[in-house]
């Protein structure tokens, strides 16, 4: 089972946010840069 499932991954260019559904593999690539894992307690612009 992938350890991705369930986190929450985010650009820290526009702020997109995407939750892991299903892992098909791959890496996460938003506004040309890989996504980062957004931790607990981390506060997105809204």
């Amino acid at each position: 089972m992938s350890n991705r499932l369930g986190k929450i991954y985010f650009c820290s260019v526009c702020g997109n946010e995407v939750k892991f559904e299903k892992d098909g593999g791959g890496t996460l690539i938003c506004c040309g840069q890989e996504m980062q894992i957004k931790k607990e307690g981390m506060v997105g612009e809204e």
